[in-house]
């Protein structure tokens, strides 16, 4: 790491200095009225990449009454990136952010003294709740009284990116997985062995399951990102959900060739969530455990006891390159295809937004890829829920 940073420079302007870089950006008005007027939200920024000015969209879009609350923040700290706070000089100076199109728009503009544009995806947390953003960065360098500027502009790609997540899904996917239905049906009549016709029936089964997972998947998805989805509370027995679990992901087509194996040092505990959901996103992680892990490997999954919370843990023995740690939770980042990516997406939405929870992850030569969940023991009383009576 160089310069106390493992990407932009982290060197940052005094206070005085930005106030400073304020008052000479009021006092230029023709330019103002011109950049006011401008559709979209939009910020201007020192050579240190913080903020020294910026329209009431941004302000508004931000939830905050003036400047003076994101004056001298760099892009991604007024917009709370999950990364941002997790090195002292903050955005742009972290390991994930050489993989962030927003500085990367910035440094290009720096560079070429030319207009730059480049997508971008970030993850907020914004009171408490996770906020995901396709957003297309457009950095334009100006020179006002002498000193250049960057005029940044955000604007939200997120619908468009959808769409394609969608098309890809539905019109993608799912056809395949229709037609080889088709397919195996078509074969299932001209079969007259019974052991034979069992057995493309239970794989028609399994494929079926599969289409009406996928579509149950994304309508919840859909319902968590509107601030829709009904929590429903049980009392879980810890051994009886993993093992159900694993008895799920093993009748899935990603879990064939591969094993998923119980830790034995589970204990037996009761806690409280919505069982359905807790379900998604252990399954959700055992998917991209098993697809990372060679045929007849296998991966293991756990639970701790910690008093007050419980940990939930899938681990595999891969581990997972920098530019792809990067990226992980980005609703429209994937390692399959470029318009897809929900996987770990919807894991840290249900978790952090829906079951209270937290998400996080270690892969490193040591550790290999562990994904854990916390959460509460006992269901927080002050969240809105539907409860039922206990198993």
């Amino acid at each position: 790491m160089k310069d106390n940073s493992y990407f932009a420079p982290a060197l940052r302007s005094t206070s005085e200095e930005i106030i400073s870089d304020n008052q000479l950006i009021n006092f230029q008005k023709e330019f103002l009225r011109a950049f006011n007027s401008m559709v979209g939200v939009s910020a201007i920024l020192n050579a240190n990449r913080q903020i020294v000015y910026s329209n009431s969209e941004l302000l508004e879009l931000l939830g905050v009454d003036s400047i003076e609350s994101i004056l001298g923040k760099r892009p991604g700290e007024a917009i709370s990136c999950l990364y941002s706070p997790e090195e002292p000089y903050g955005c742009g100076t972290t390991r994930f952010c050489g993989y962030c199109g927003a500085v990367n728009a910035i440094m290009e503009s720096q560079r070429t003294n030319k207009k730059t544009v480049k997508e971008t995806r970030i993850i907020s947390i914004i009171k408490g709740k996770m906020v995901s953003w396709d957003l297309s960065i457009t950095s334009i360098p100006i020179t006002l009284s002498g000193k250049v500027f960057y005029i940044l502009t955000l604007k939200d790609i997120s619908d468009e990116k959808r769409r394609a997540a969608l098309e890809r899904i539905f019109f993608h996917d799912l056809l395949n997985s229709v037609g080889g239905l088709n397919g195996l049906l078509s074969i299932l009549k001209e079969v007259e062995d019974p052991a034979e016709r069992d057995e493309i029936i239970n794989i028609s089964e399994e494929v079926t399951r599969d289409i009406i997972e996928e579509i149950v998947m994304h309508r919840q998805i859909k319902a968590a990102e509107n601030g829709d989805l009904q929590v429903n509370i049980d009392s879980i027995d810890s051994r009886e959900f993993l093992t159900s679990t694993i008895n799920k992901i093993s009748s899935h087509s990603v879990g064939k060739n591969r094993d998923v194996i119980l830790d034995p040092t589970t204990p037996d505990f009761n806690f409280e969530t919505d069982r359905i959901l807790l379900s998604r996103v252990i399954i959700n992680l055992l998917k991209n455990a098993l697809e990372a892990t060679d045929e007849n490997g296998s991966v293991s999954l756990g639970a701790e006891d910690m008093g007050a919370t419980v940990k939930f843990w899938v681990k595999n023995d891969k581990v997972i390159p920098i530019y792809v740690q990067a990226q992980l939770f980005q609703r429209s980042f994937s390692t399959k295809d470029s318009s897809r990516g929900i996987g770990t997406y919807s894991v840290k939405l249900l978790t952090e937004n829906y079951l209270k929870g937290k998400v996080s992850f270690v892969s490193n030569e040591t550790d290999k890829t562990v994904f854990s969940v916390e959460l509460n023991k006992k269901w927080p009383e002050e969240a809105t829920t539907t409860k039922n009576d206990p198993e």
